[in-house]
């Protein structure tokens, strides 16, 4: 049974995302690729039939953790050094703090602590292999990945992927960053050709 995480501590998920997203410039930034995630993780993951709020607060709010983060760092079109990559690793700790501690939502702040775990234990801040990251944060990950490279790409490259070179890097990276299986039907969803809302696809 999954836990009651859910019922909160009175502060509604939107309402904090859409209050931070105002007041703080990085999150600002960050909101549409926020929200795409969200629409793509929830797809997914009721195709897996495993969709529940908790996955649909965490992927909403999975950069959440970013707000304490210099722009100059999060924006660099430069390979990261060292300290930088650590600073960017440490967003996923201070999400799951947040909505930890705010939200009062222990199950969902743990898919944004372990988002950005690899199905090969490389992966951060815990080193999980395999399933030993949940199938929510394995979704995530998946959706965060695909819509950095098709829309939000903005450290590293400055230019996006197709769709279809985007699905060939899923493919290249399955069972060493991805769960294959789990990149197999986002694809399936992909090539099915599932829409994102337009209003989600405004950009800065």
């Amino acid at each position: 049974m999954f836990e009651q995480s859910t019922q909160g501590l009175g502060r509604d998920p939107e309402t904090l995302f859409y209050e931070i997203a105002q007041d703080n410039e990085v999150i600002h930034i960050f909101k549409y690729h926020s929200l795409r995630v969200m629409f793509l993780s929830s797809m997914l993951a009721k195709r897996m039939d495993c969709y529940d709020e908790d996955l649909r607060i965490a992927s909403m709010l999975h950069d959440i953790g970013k707000m304490g983060i210099a722009k100059n760092i999060l924006l660099k079109t430069e390979e990261l050094s060292e300290l930088e990559f650590t600073i960017i690793q440490s967003h996923s700790h201070v999400g799951n703090v947040i909505v930890r501690k705010h939200l009062g939502l222990t199950r969902a702040a743990r898919f944004i602590r372990d988002h950005h775990e690899r199905w090969d234990g490389n992966g951060y801040p815990r080193r999980l292999l395999g399933d030993e990251a949940t199938i929510q944060e394995r979704i995530i990950a998946i959706c965060d990945a695909f819509d950095t490279m098709t829309i939000d790409r903005r450290n590293y490259q400055k230019e996006t992927l197709s769709y279809e070179d985007a699905v060939k890097e899923l493919q290249r990276c399955s069972w060493t960053q991805f769960d294959g299986n789990l990149v197999n039907v986002f694809i399936g969803m992909i090539e099915e050709g599932i829409k994102i809302p337009e209003y989600m696809l405004q950009e800065l």
